[in-house]
């Protein structure tokens, strides 16, 4: 990852999530989008279906969780 203030105007001790760091934060960002092309690259067709039934899985939980909790209308869960 890029080290910190480098080439960026923003004193190397000011939090990254402060404003003034967003070339540090673009770097982060496309070497984050080449790991996950790459590990999804990797994957063969069973571990992807896998992954993508997980990942369906729990947005479900998390909608059921929200109704429930009263942040969202009961008919989204047929929506």
């Amino acid at each position: 990852m890029a080290a910190m203030g480098s080439g960026s105007k923003t004193p190397p001790d000011t939090p990254l999530l402060s404003v003034g760091h967003e070339e540090e934060w673009a770097v982060i960002n496309r070497e984050e989008a080449e790991y996950e092309r790459r590990s999804n690259m990797a994957m063969t067709p069973a571990q992807r279906l896998e992954v993508g039934q997980k990942l369906s899985k729990q947005a479900v939980s998390l909608l059921a969780a929200s109704i429930r909790a009263g942040h969202a209308p009961r008919r989204a869960y047929w929506s």
